[in-house]
């Protein structure tokens, strides 16, 4: 485990609800919603993480975001995670630590109704201006022969 990977550790111990190394270059990092900002801040502008991208999974038992950064110089993925409520999945947006954020929270917006807080501009990104604002194509109850006809 590299050096940036055990001070995220370190810093975080008692907020981290599961840590997985699947490899010596790619780790999951399961946070409780509330948490994620202070880790956020703390691998992009302290450790100098990369953003790569963000990624949002309807599962059985909640949507869960999934947040992944990249230690180019090392060759190290580390992914944060969190899980929220399908019945009302909020989370705050990351876009005022990560500006790149903005366009890829926006499309979770649309596929998976997912309300990011203080969003600089929660409006549609993907899908027209005349989608049923309660359908969301990527959550595991979505009928698409239904909104087909």
């Amino acid at each position: 485990m590299n050096e940036e990977v055990i001070n995220i550790k370190n810093k975080f111990d008692n907020k981290i609800v599961e840590f997985y190394e699947k490899s010596k270059k790619r780790y999951y990092i399961t946070i409780e919603k509330d948490d994620l900002l202070d880790f956020v801040d703390y691998i992009f502008n302290e450790l100098g993480f990369r953003y790569m991208i963000e990624t949002g999974i309807d599962t059985p038992g909640g949507i869960e975001i999934l947040y992944h950064f990249s230690f180019d110089s090392r060759e190290t993925v580390v992914t944060l995670k969190t899980l929220l409520d399908s019945k009302e999945p909020v989370v705050e947006s990351i876009s005022s630590i990560v500006p790149g954020a903005k366009w890829i929270e926006r499309e979770i917006m649309d596929i998976l109704g997912v309300k990011f807080l203080n969003h600089p501009n929660p409006e549609k990104f993907i899908l027209s201006d005349d989608w049923n604002e309660k359908e969301y194509p990527l959550r595991r109850d979505y009928d698409e022969k239904k909104n087909n006809n």
